[in-house]
């Protein structure tokens, strides 16, 4: 066997199965490790999306008060605009 021990077909499969043993134990913590993570995250979604919600609902509330604001602007400019033009002297 030239200077190299080789195990027996016994020998091999008791080490196989010690290490799948291992093996299933490092996958156990990884998808423990990951769930806490997904779930971190689907918690970090939802509180993204209420502050996504509450800035679309103060848009739109801004947009509605800016609306207004420009709309009087305009109509006070064009009474303005009548009352300069009637006031001119003939």
């Amino acid at each position: 066997m030239r200077g190299v021990m080789r195990l027996n077909f016994e020998e091999r499969t008791e080490e196989r199965l010690s290490n799948h043993g291992d093996r299933i134990r490092e996958l156990e913590i990884k998808d423990a490790t990951q769930n806490e993570r997904i779930v971190s995250l689907c918690k970090k979604m939802e509180e993204l999306a209420v502050i996504i919600e509450q800035w679309m609902t103060f848009a739109s509330t801004l947009y509605w008060k800016v609306l207004g604001a420009a709309g009087g602007l305009i109509a006070v400019l064009a009474a303005f605009f009548f009352w300069y033009i009637q006031s001119l002297p003939r």
